[in-house]
């Protein structure tokens, strides 16, 4: 009877450690779903907001609003509310970008040869104004050093000559001839979920919007 007992003591104590083995296992697994979907959550009424501002600022941008200006970064800023972004700093960065395509009749006004229009055929930034942290993320089509541009309104200085102004991905921009400008509106913030690199989750709320 006394070794019946221990038996089945033993049996009930490796049972138990089969039970707490199982359930790391699962919980290895059910852990990053749990917080793959926590995160999700939490960013997906925080993107809503992203598209919102986005597409305002485009708006405004494609109505002439000059962002260069204190009170319209600060009323930018504060449509952005809740999102981390200030004026001219924080964790969200609003870019703005005038984009036009340089032909030859624009070479040939201004007085350039083929050989020296080095933009020909080419999407070139015609204005850049940024709104929040300039450090936070780059624009996906052109990021201009501050030397290719007359701040603080942020023209280029020479659209025809300057590489530095060359659009990236112009694929993804409506087709331009000479005389014809997209507002291109780029949005950039972190969420309030977690980054985990090895699942695909990241913690970037992007949006984007032409006018």
């Amino acid at each position: 009877m006394r070794r019946s007992g221990m038996s089945t003591m033993v049996r009930r104590r490796g049972q138990k450690g089969n039970v707490l083995i199982e359930t790391g296992i699962a919980l290895a697994f059910l852990a990053p779903l749990m917080l793959s979907a926590f995160s999700f959550g939490l960013n997906m009424t925080k993107a809503i907001q992203v598209n919102q501002v986005v597409r305002d600022a485009g708006h405004m941008y494609a109505r002439s609003t000059d962002f260069s200006t204190a009170g319209n970064k600060a009323i930018l800023a504060r449509l952005a509310v809740g999102m981390g972004m200030t004026a001219t700093g924080g964790t969200g960065v609003v870019i703005l970008s005038k984009i036009t395509k340089i032909e030859q009749a624009d070479c040939t006004a201004a007085g350039l040869t083929s050989a020296q229009c080095v933009n020909k055929d080419k999407y070139v930034v015609v204005q850049r104004q940024i709104v929040g942290n300039p450090l936070f993320h780059a624009s996906k089509y052109c990021s201009p050093p501050d030397s290719s541009l007359n701040l603080p309104e942020g023209n280029a200085k020479d659209i025809h000559k300057d590489d530095k102004l060359q659009v990236q991905n112009s694929n993804d921009l409506p087709p331009l001839t000479s005389g014809q400008f997209a507002y291109v509106v780029e949005g950039y913030f972190k969420g309030l979920g977690w980054t985990v690199p090895t699942l695909g989750i990241g913690n970037l709320l992007a949006s984007r919007a032409i006018f």
